[in-house]
């Protein structure tokens, strides 16, 4: 059997769900002699090696906004090497779009978590059985175009949350899903209502391996509303939650555990004194990121937010009355916002600054995924923009919102093109 190899395109943005894929990957018996390389930059020599020594799959983890690049890549690649090479791409916008991703050049599109659908993608690659037949995997002769919804869902315990073997060791997602639906957001679309947790035992096992065998000293635990740990999502639950904290920094060879900031968040109406002050005496972080997002209780309403302005600024204070400085979410130019609503959410970032709490800014972009993908892209005026910049120069505020309106233009005109091309989303 000629050998085979794995190339695992990897980007800042999508390194943690790289290395969670990784290391299911060389964990799989079936997949011993599969040879996985995960470069920051794929250049020509990594592909011409692989080639050369037999065959070569390419994954891609694609986000909205680096379709762009991944998709001239792919041109580039597939240009140069024909059907030497197998195409594969997998992650949020893939799920959203992925007859898109087979236009441009992929061959086998991976939808939702891609735990067990990658790993059985790959198996059948190697053994040249069809991949299609497997739920989840989609290609250019596909038929049935599934949604994340409609794959089963991941049991995290069943997988490792990074790859010792190849020693790419990153942060511990430590929930998965979110029952709240704000409109902004392609969470409940990826990974569903139905809220996961990684088990106390599943995450110290898996601290202690990292520690052992990485020298592994510092974790950091992500979830897209931290304080919701142990629970369905709806409240905290404050033992379980202390639960994970105290078990996991007993981890001999552990000296810190980073939980609650980015890029993590906690949602605002989670945010109480007893659970602030329990998880500063656990953490190592001393800031807290809460999403607030708007100024605007109405803007808040209309996305589905589930909590006031109010509401944020008491968590705002109960943070700093903790010790934890508040970095705050805020998204600028969201569907339905008036000029108004847009500088007073700006004037509230500049009295959150004189509390004493960072900010961190946003344009609104709409993602594909989100129930709000249909909708105009956020705009700034010039105002904003030099408000927001001098926020940023004071480094009181961070964020990739400057450029973030150039992304929400183009993620809007994709849209519209896959509007018309019947893209199922």
């Amino acid at each position: 059997m000629c050998p085979h190899s794995l190339l695992f395109r990897t980007h800042p943005s999508s390194r943690y769900s790289v290395a969670a894929l990784i290391g299911v990957l060389e964990t799989d018996p079936r997949l011993l002699d599969l040879e996985i390389r995960a470069p920051i930059t794929l250049t020509d020599e990594d592909i011409q090696r692989s080639v050369k020594e037999g065959s070569a799959i390419i994954a891609h983890s694609v986000m909205s906004t680096q379709t762009k690049r991944i998709y001239e890549e792919v041109k580039r690649v597939r240009e140069k090497y024909g059907n030497r090479v197998t195409l594969v791409g997998g992650g949020p916008h893939a799920s959203a779009r992925p007859k898109e991703l087979l236009s441009v050049g992929f061959d086998y599109v991976v939808i939702g978590e891609g735990e067990h659908t990658f790993p059985e993608l790959v198996a059948k690659l190697l053994s040249g059985e069809d991949p299609l037949v497997i739920p989840g995997v989609v290609g250019r002769d596909s038929e049935v175009w599934p949604q994340p919804r409609d794959i089963p869902i991941v049991n995290l315990d069943k997988y490792p949350p990074f790859a010792l073997g190849n020693n790419i060791v990153g942060p511990i997602e430590v929930t998965r899903g979110c029952p709240f639906q704000c409109k902004f957001c392609c969470t409940p679309f990826l990974t569903g209502c139905k809220v996961r947790h990684r088990s106390v035992a599943s995450i110290t096992k898996w601290l202690a391996l990292a520690v052992e065998r990485s020298g592994y000293t510092r974790a950091w635990f992500l979830s897209p509303n931290a304080l919701s740990y142990g629970g369905r999502g709806m409240k905290a639950e404050p033992e379980k939650l202390e639960t994970l904290l105290r078990e996991s920094t007993k981890v001999e060879g552990l000296n810190e555990v980073f939980f609650g900031s980015f890029p993590s968040e906690v949602r605002p109406e989670f945010v109480t004194q007893p659970i602030l002050e329990m998880l500063r005496s656990y953490v190592a972080n001393t800031s807290v990121q809460i999403g607030l997002q708007s100024s605007s209780d109405r803007i808040l309403a209309l996305a589905n937010r589930h909590h006031n302005v109010e509401q944020g600024m008491r968590a705002v204070r109960i943070a700093l009355d903790s010790g934890f400085t508040p970095h705050v979410d805020m998204i600028f130019g969201l569907p339905g916002e008036t000029k108004k609503e847009l500088h007073e959410s700006i004037e509230l970032c500049y009295t959150l600054v004189d509390m004493g709490a960072k900010t961190h800014g946003h344009v609104f972009m709409p993602l594909p995924g989100s129930a709000y993908e249909k909708m105009p892209p956020g705009q700034l005026d010039s105002e904003s923009r030099r408000r927001l910049g001098d926020l940023s120069r004071r480094k009181k505020m961070t964020g990739a919102w400057s450029t973030q309106e150039g992304l929400a233009e183009f993620l809007w005109s994709q849209n519209r093109d896959s509007k018309n091309k019947n893209e199922p989303c």
